[in-house]
């Protein structure tokens, strides 16, 4: 199973596992000679060039993974825990991290040590935990150094207009456009509101704070006349006056009788749909007819999926009396929605390690067409035809750059589909053929040697909005608001 992507690696290396209980006091389970490197090719390990930011693949010995990174850019890290030490001789890569429990009780040591190297920029290896001497979590690992891909240069077919960093420190991750102002959600930051009516000067008009305390974070958003909503982790869908983006005005928090976890929101009509993977894994569908009284009509689990193996929603698309939903490891569900009070799940897809995150979808060429994506290392967009769901959903075409970078988001504007593919940027793809899709643009938005970056796998072009008045609005984990030009 794929650890879910909202667990940062830091954490989970610092929670997995107890190793507390009865450790023995004189193992050194974590020195090198500990480490079975027996059956491997060592000699390319002293080639390796110890600099840049590197994005990471674990996989656990109960077979489970998880993405991270490895930064050596300012202060040297690995995926937040801060780098000891940096060995690299002959036949030698090892990566030393140690750190004292937050409770007092000990000491964790964490060693990554190469087993193979086929060019100075990757490695692969094993991985060992150890808390006070004793091993209680080991697995294997493989590393890539994140650089502009071969050949490419800034852009093609896509222009620079401008940018604009968020304040407070804040990542971009999620943006929506309409009437002349762009909400950008900054997860654990809050909300930023941007005046863009002149794309090539856009300005801070606004923004919602998160303090610590408040311990939530937005996601998605999704306006619609005078009315935003924001995808809540704490606090479900968040209903809000806009009638002056610059002044945002709280109504309602909804569902109104118990909190929940909501990653996204879409519209369809005057149907609200709500994709929240905790605690219950469900999809919260509302009656929207009165804008700001949300009305809840169905709390939606898609049938067959099991939260405890990782299906959870989070991210759902609704269009033409169907509703798509993202739905981690168990992937793309299709289900009938003509009654959105009662949902029937039509059909689904997936495939092996699913890590289904997010989904466009439209109509080309009389088929019905959904292009998938998942978001972990090694997922990419799947293109699949689902003019019939109730009879099988299958698969028409892929499109893959790197397993090292994953991808975000999509979003389809006629034939047209943008990539927010995190370090590669963005990708506009023109799929009117559907079986096979052709890059006609891409702007490469991730450096290096921007602010707050090598923090996490998940890091550059997050997301995209596309308004049909030439120009692409992007949310940038780094540098906040980027406006291109096709």
């Amino acid at each position: 199973m794929i650890r879910l992507f909202s667990v940062s690696l830091g954490a989970l290396l610092l929670a997995a596992g107890c190793g507390k209980a009865n450790a023995p006091v004189a193992r050194n389970d974590c020195a090198y000679e500990k480490l079975d490197l027996s059956s491997c090719d060592k000699s390319g390990l002293g080639a390796i060039k110890a600099e840049g930011i590197w994005n990471m693949d674990l996989t656990f010995d109960d077979g489970e993974k998880s993405a991270g990174v490895l930064r050596y850019v300012g202060e040297p890290a690995i995926s937040g825990l801060p780098i000891s030490s940096t060995r690299i001789e002959p036949e030698l890569f090892l990566v030393s991290s140690d750190v004292a429990a937050t409770d007092g009780t000990g000491n964790f040591e964490f060693r990554f040590a190469g087993c193979r190297s086929t060019s100075p920029t990757q490695v692969e290896g094993v991985f060992r935990r150890c808390f006070n001497g004793t091993q209680d979590l080991a697995g294997t690992f493989q590393a890539k150094r994140v650089v502009r891909r071969e050949g490419e240069t800034e852009g093609s077919n896509i222009e620079f207009v401008s940018e604009l960093a968020l304040p407070d420190d804040a990542k971009a991750q999620d943006i929506f456009v309409a009437g002349g102002f762009a909400y950008i959600a900054a997860s654990e930051k809050g909300l930023y509101i941007f005046d863009v009516t002149n794309p090539a000067a856009p300005s801070l008009a606004g923004k919602l704070v998160l303090s610590a305390t408040d311990a939530d974070a937005f996601h998605k958003v999704w306006v619609k006349d005078q009315t935003m909503y924001i995808a809540s982790t704490k606090r479900g869908v968040l209903v809000y006056d806009v009638s002056n983006p610059r002044s945002p005005l709280p109504v309602k928090a909804f569902p109104t009788d118990k909190a929940v976890d909501v990653r996204a929101v879409t519209m369809d009509g005057n149907w609200l749909y709500a994709a929240s993977p905790s605690p219950n894994a469900e999809v919260l569908i509302f009656d929207a007819t009165n804008p700001r009284e949300l009305a809840l009509a169905k709390r939606y689990y898609v049938e067959n999926t099991n939260p405890t193996v990782g299906d959870r929603p989070y991210d759902v698309v609704a269009s033409g009396g169907r509703l798509y939903v993202s739905h981690w490891t168990y992937g793309l569900a299709v289900s009938d929605v003509t009654n959105p009070r009662q949902p029937k799940l039509l059909g689904k897809y997936s495939y092996p390690e699913a890590t289904t995150r997010t989904a466009a979808v439209g109509v080309i060429n009389n088929r019905t067409v959904a292009f998938e994506a998942g978001e972990a290392w090694g997922a990419h967009l799947r293109v699949l035809d689902v003019s019939a769901p109730d009879v099988i959903v299958t698969q028409a075409a892929e499109f893959s750059l790197r397993p090292e970078v994953s991808i975000r988001s999509v979003s389809l504007v006629g034939t047209k589909l943008y990539v927010a593919h995190y370090q590669d940027g963005l990708r506009v793809l023109d799929v009117s053929n559907p079986n096979e899709p052709r890059v006609v643009g891409y702007f490469n938005t991730w450096r290096e040697t921007d602010k707050a970056r090598g923090v996490s796998f998940f890091e550059g072009l997050s997301d995209v909005a596309v308004t049909g008045d030439g120009y692409i609005y992007a949310a940038e984990t780094s540098r906040g608001l980027v406006i291109l030009k096709e």
